[in-house]
């Protein structure tokens, strides 16, 4: 009897816990109705989502969407959890659910301890990894530390929409992903065709580049004092004085360098008197681009466009 057979015949070791859909949102749309039809009965949320007028909250509308009951956990000025407010939240036994968003692919707390506060008290957590498609370039990835991690694909590659989420526990495989939350195969063949470890180490050295630039300008700061080793930013965030963000960001648009300020307006749930420091961050940061479009030919007008736009600004 042959006990060495010619081809493979199981190969489910070698899987990952991958589900692909339209969009991060989808995602996250999923796995709250997944956890709601198990009886959740709250979750938790950092003190710091956006709202567009043209995108809506992808963070926040998901959960109006499944009607979870939901509270929110204080950041500081650097969007990083307080750790010790958190855990009499979680003490309280009102929720079932703790959702940690990785602010432009990077994470501001140690996921790790973080999630064994949550784990403590049965609490399960949803890592929002939007802004970085592989989590990293090494080491322990963001996205493998929670029970659930979304992620965006149209955020970091040249797809119009698409995403994915990982089931950490395995747990959600009896809750079928509805076809209208299915990625569109235009977009699975985008990310199929994309070499996204190159194009995250040009976003990588990008950041770098730009970090270094803001370094020199008097009255900016960068939002991280460090990247760590294997991080991929999304972008390069920085700190403004509410009194000169806007003319920035203003100035920098008219001469072809497109910012962002994620988020220049919170959802009203999140109000100036209960999160003081997150309505300071909303005010102050602006996002300049690092993405892997941007080529060498670039780097000397970038620069430039940035200097001129401060000295019109920052230092006038």
């Amino acid at each position: 009897m042959a006990f060495v057979e010619k081809e493979a015949k199981d190969l489910r070791a070698y899987t990952t816990p991958r589900h692909y859909t339209a969009s991060a949102r989808s995602a996250m749309i999923h796995i709250l109705a997944a956890k709601r039809r198990r009886d959740v009965r709250g979750i938790l949320l950092p003190a710091y989502i956006g709202l567009s007028k043209v995108e809506g909250s992808g963070v926040f509308d998901p959960i109006r969407a499944t009607g979870i009951p939901y509270g929110f956990y204080r950041v500081d000025g650097r969007l990083r959890p307080d750790l010790e407010s958190l855990d009499v939240q979680l003490k309280s036994g009102r929720y079932q659910l703790v959702f940690l968003i990785h602010y432009f692919g990077l994470s501001q707390v140690d996921t790790e301890a973080f999630v064994d506060l949550c784990h403590r008290y049965g609490v399960r957590v949803i890592e929002d990894c939007a802004h970085t498609l592989l989590g990293g370039l090494g080491g322990k990835r963001l996205g493998t530390y929670g029970d659930y991690a979304i992620f965006s694909v149209h955020k970091s590659i040249a797809s119009h929409d698409g995403g994915f989420f990982l089931d950490n526990r395995g747990d959600l495989g009896d809750f079928p992903l509805n076809a209208d939350r299915r990625i569109a195969s235009e977009a699975l063949a985008t990310l199929a065709s994309t070499d996204v470890r190159a194009a995250s180490e040009q976003r990588r050295r990008n950041y770098e580049l730009v970090a270094s630039w803001v370094r020199s300008l008097p009255g900016v700061e960068l939002f991280f004092e460090h990247i760590p080793e294997y991080a991929v930013p999304l972008n390069c965030p920085i700190i403004v004085s509410e009194e000169k963000r806007e003319a920035l960001y203003f100035a920098l648009i008219e001469a072809g360098i497109l910012p962002t300020a994620l988020y220049h307006t919170l959802i009203p749930e999140i109000t100036p008197e209960s999160f003081p420091d997150s309505l300071v961050v909303s005010n102050t940061i602006l996002n300049l681009p690092t993405h892997p479009d941007i080529g060498q030919d670039d780097y000397a007008r970038y620069e430039a466009v940035l200097h001129a736009a401060y000295d019109e600004v920052i230092s006038a």
